[in-house]
């Protein structure tokens, strides 16, 4: 049932963004399930954009809202006056999951000329500071327009969570811009347990990605923890060797890490290493964890400690012959102090302006 819907402000300009919030529940008790559609983009909080066509017209837009098995309610969004104005710029942000994380999450901000691009003599807005507002309780300010933020500890209480960001971004003269998007992060861990009765334990990398040390062995640690509020038992651990060559894997050995129970909270670190010396066929190491709760419902996770690739040689690697990119790899390797960067590596330096004479 779609008990209401909100709309931030009554006129806006063309492009403008239009806070739209829809309430509703369910008649069965499944409120948990709920997730909405709002033009075209989902969640319950959409900071809403219209283009009108060049005679003023528009489409209105439908608020969709699914609850347990999709059965769907629809409405639209109550009208508002888009007059044919446009705003100075705009603040668009967009967010990426980071490769072998959980939920932690990058956001940048882009500054988008609109209604100042048509102006020859406009200041150019040349941005000192951005305040990133995250929806959780944190904020952050950086001088780069990218921030990175996780979201792993988030409650599981849903089917998603949502996070209405919101950027602020200060120009060098004082003045001031505003952007906002939803965040939507599902929630398996709730599934897990509403649908199958199943604690999920959660493995967090440390670092990222592993490291081959200089001895051959692979080293790398991961926290382990869970959303209960007492410990968690482990009744086995067992472990699953992936090899290079052959399709098939390993029959499941037993395994230790050292561990009878994983604590409430932070959890607890374990460490495991894998020797490509003494196993130069073994790619990827998979333990898989089995336990109990307090409560006695079963508790499940698993984890891989991955072989590295190897380190790119003149014989393995297509030469760079691109100028701009080959300069852009110099500077990189100059800046980190690495002898090998990657693509993410690049990225993140134009991001913060190290490549912007190139």
């Amino acid at each position: 049932v779609i008990d209401g819907v909100e709309v931030e402000k009554s006129e806006v300009c063309a492009g403008e963004e239009n806070l739209i919030t829809v309430r509703a529940h369910t008649t069965n008790g499944t409120d948990d399930y709920l997730h909405s559609v709002i033009g075209g983009h989902t969640g319950s909080r959409v900071p809403l954009r219209i283009w009108p066509d060049a005679d003023g017209s528009y489409e209105v837009p439908v608020i969709s809202v699914f609850g347990q098995n999709n059965v769907m309610r629809q409405i639209e969004v109550p009208r508002y006056t888009v007059k044919a104005c446009k705003p100075e710029r705009l603040v668009a942000i967009t967010h990426r999951l980071l490769p072998n994380t959980a939920d932690e999450v990058e956001l940048a901000a882009r500054i988008v000329d609109v209604g100042i691009k048509d102006d020859p003599d406009a200041r150019p807005f040349k941005p000192a500071s951005y305040t990133w507002v995250f929806d959780d309780g944190e904020s952050e300010e950086t001088a780069a327009p990218f921030v990175t933020h996780s979201y792993e500890r988030r409650p599981q209480t849903s089917l998603v969570s949502e996070f209405l960001l919101r950027v602020e971004v200060r120009g060098d003269a004082g003045e001031k811009l505003t952007g906002r998007a939803l965040l939507q992060i599902p929630n398996v861990i709730f599934q897990n347990f509403a649908e199958r009765g199943v604690v999920t334990l959660l493995a967090t990398p440390m670092p990222r990605f592993p490291r081959q040390d200089g001895d051959g062995v692979v080293r790398q640690s991961f926290r382990l923890w869970h959303h209960r509020d007492a410990p968690v038992r482990i009744d086995t651990v067992t472990a699953v060797r992936h090899y290079i060559q052959a399709s098939n894997s390993s029959p499941h050995e037993q395994a230790s890490l050292g561990l009878a129970e994983i604590p409430p909270g932070q959890g607890v670190d374990v460490a495991v290493k894998l020797d490509t010396r003494g196993e130069p066929d073994v790619f990827t190491i998979t333990y898989f964890l089995e336990g109990t709760t307090a409560e006695g419902h079963p508790a499940r996770g698993t984890f891989s400690l991955m072989r590295p690739p190897p380190a790119p040689t003149k014989q393995s690697s297509i030469p760079v012959t691109e100028p701009v990119l080959l300069a852009k790899i110099k500077r990189a390797r100059e800046i980190l102090a690495q002898d090998f960067v990657t693509d993410e590596d690049i990225w993140r330096l134009e991001r913060e302006g190290k490549m912007a004479d190139l």
